[in-house]
């Protein structure tokens, strides 16, 4: 029989209809089925583990949710049963401390949940900097690559000066998120432990628009609400739009020094929570917007949180994104004597013993005897929002492409081959799945894969970096590379071969992946232990198989030859404009 324990919650419990605690070992799925039959809040957490949950009916998973990342953090949602059907929760740990061994879990049921207050001192914030800095320093291997110890030193004393003054959890948030992107690095992780919406007001205090960065500009991304579909929000409660891209964008981070995914991402990934961190809530919001050349003014009460969700997942630039994004790769003819290849992601495949690499494998095999077959001169490779993945797969993809022998890296190191810190490690879903559930093994793998240690950095093993033939059969005609600003890791890397090896005109957007370096390969996470919060990075350099080009710098994403730019009309009428200038550099000049 699980004895009962006391677990200090996050949040204030109204009315609790029910509280159950049990303990989870690891590996494990506790099932639990709610005992009201009135609608209710459910509210999940532990203190030793980060925990997800999934909600079936009759037997039938149709929600599955981790919302929150930190160990102590809760996960909670409405439960609204009905007559005549059977439900479930399992709940699981995502994650853990390496240290953790079974955990104690608390299930409460109750009608109404009020916000998280957390309270801390600015002794607790300035000692959560002190260790996000002592882990940085001895673990991240970017840390010095695009900034000097001079500079790294001069925004952590700043840093220092800001955490004594910190009041809340958003405050000090602010402050290591600055550091975190000032880095340049775009594996980069630092989180709330708690989901942002879970500290904000339940009151009906949320922007009633969304918003779209279109180069530098915000339009107005919502059909039916007061402001026009597309016009251009030019201030929101006298916070100008200029500010709210640059203010927003440090939440988001690159390789190096790109910009555009940082000014854009925001408003497409964080308008139902860092954008509140930033700006807060308002029971009123005074918008001034441009619309057929006059400058109007309206001023709009807020909307709740679950308007304001449904809002962003019906905004009009959704549809192009899903249409888009809808297949992880695809080959397609688009017109006489052009074909497309489109790779949305890397991550459809783990290693090259997956059956979904040799599925892969197949398909653009056909893919190189169709375009020989037909004496296809021209050739679409398509990475638009591709961020990234398996190693392996992009390595493929070129190839097929690749005029000469090539390597993932000229090298590549770490500094260090055993984990630093440790007692401050998590546990990630990916060393799990990698069958790594403590530093022992974790040590291992890291030995195995950097043995070499040369004045304290300790080099990729040369057997896991072998030089890679092309194809039998390779691509020949002209190719034009898609890149847009999401393109990242393993898909800018790509990008890189592609732009520095082959004829390809590129054309799109700076990618936030790097061109000539990128730290990758293995992320670690570790927590804070006063906040909660959790910061990571990928802990190997990477030089990059790229060779010195003149339009390139060091610290740029690739650079395309041509770059695109969307109108209003285009904007409203979803053109695909990268498409579009694929036509326009098709047709013959005049002469």
């Amino acid at each position: 029989m699980t004895k009962p324990f006391i677990i200090p919650l996050l949040f204030f419990i109204n009315s609790a209809c029910a509280q159950t605690n049990t303990e989870l070992k690891p590996g494990d799925t506790l099932k639990y089925s709610p005992r009201s039959d009135k609608p209710a809040w459910i509210a999940v957490q532990s203190g030793d583990a980060n925990l997800a949950v999934s909600l079936f009916i009759n037997g039938k998973k149709i929600k599955e949710q981790d919302d929150s990342r930190g160990i102590k953090s809760v996960e909670r949602l409405y439960f609204s049963p009905e007559k005549g059907r059977k439900y479930e929760l399992r709940i699981w740990a995502k994650s853990y401390l390496e240290k953790s061994k079974p955990v104690q879990v608390s299930i409460v049921e109750s009608k109404n949940i009020q916000v998280l207050k957390d309270q801390f001192t600015p002794d607790q914030f300035v000692e959560d900097l002190h260790i996000f800095h002592s882990i940085r320093d001895k673990a991240n291997s970017g840390l010095y690559v695009y900034r000097s110890k001079k500079q790294i030193d001069s925004i952590y004393q700043q840093a220092e000066l800001e955490a004594q003054n910190c009041k809340t959890i958003f405050d000090f948030y602010k402050v290591i998120a600055k550091l975190t992107g000032f880095e340049g690095s775009c594996h980069n992780y630092t989180d709330l432990p708690n989901h942002a919406s879970y500290y904000l007001t339940q009151k009906p205090e949320y922007l009633p628009v969304t918003l779209k960065n279109i180069d530098g500009r915000l339009l107005q991304d919502s059909k039916e609400v007061a402001v026009p579909l597309g016009a251009e929000v030019l201030s929101i409660n006298g916070i100008p739009a200029k500010e709210m891209i640059s203010r927003f964008s440090q939440y988001y981070f690159s390789d190096g020094f790109s910009a555009p995914y940082k000014e854009t991402t925001g408003f497409e990934r964080g308008m139902l929570d860092k954008f509140y961190i930033e700006f807060g809530t308002h029971k009123n919001y005074k918008i001034s917007y441009r619309w057929n050349g006059k400058i109007n003014e309206i001023s709009l009460p807020g909307i709740s949180l679950d308007n304001a969700k449904k809002l962003q997942e019906s905004r009009h630039s959704l549809f192009f994104d899903k249409k888009l994004l809808s297949e992880k790769y695809s080959f397609t003819k688009e017109g006489e004597g052009m074909y497309r290849l489109s790779v949305r992601g890397f991550d459809f495949a783990t290693s090259k013993d997956d059956p979904a690499y040799k599925k892969f494998s197949i398909f653009l095999d056909q893919m190189i005897n169709t375009l020989e077959k037909e004496n296809v001169k021209n050739l679409i490779v398509d990475l638009r929002g591709n961020t990234g993945g398996t190693g392996a797969l992009y390595e493929k993809v070129f190839s097929y492409l690749a005029p000469r022998p090539f390597r993932d890296s000229h090298y590549a190191y770490t500094n260090f081959n055993e984990v630093p810190m440790e007692e401050k490690l998590i546990i990630t879903p990916l060393f799990l799945s990698n069958g790594v559930t403590d530093k022992k093994g974790l040590n291992t793998y890291l030995k195995d894969l950097y043995p070499k240690d040369v004045q304290g950095k300790y080099y990729w093993a040369d057997d896991k970096n072998p030089s890679i033939l092309p194809n039998e059969k390779t691509f020949k005609g002209q190719l034009y590379l898609l890149v847009d600003q999401r393109v990242a890791s393993a898909a800018s890397h790509l990008a890189s071969l592609i732009k520095s090896y082959t004829n390809a005109v590129v054309i799109g957007k700076e990618t936030v992946g790097g061109y000539y370096e990128h730290n990758g390969h293995l992320p670690l996470v570790y927590e804070l232990p006063n906040t909660g919060i959790q910061t990571g990075f990928s802990i190997v350099h990477v030089i990059q198989d790229a060779q010195n080009l003149p339009d390139q710098k060091k610290g740029q994403g690739v650079i395309p030859h041509v770059e695109v730019h969307q109108t209003d009309q285009e904007f409203l009428e979803q053109t695909d404009v990268y498409l579009k200038k694929v036509g326009e550099l098709q047709k013959p000049s005049k002469v």
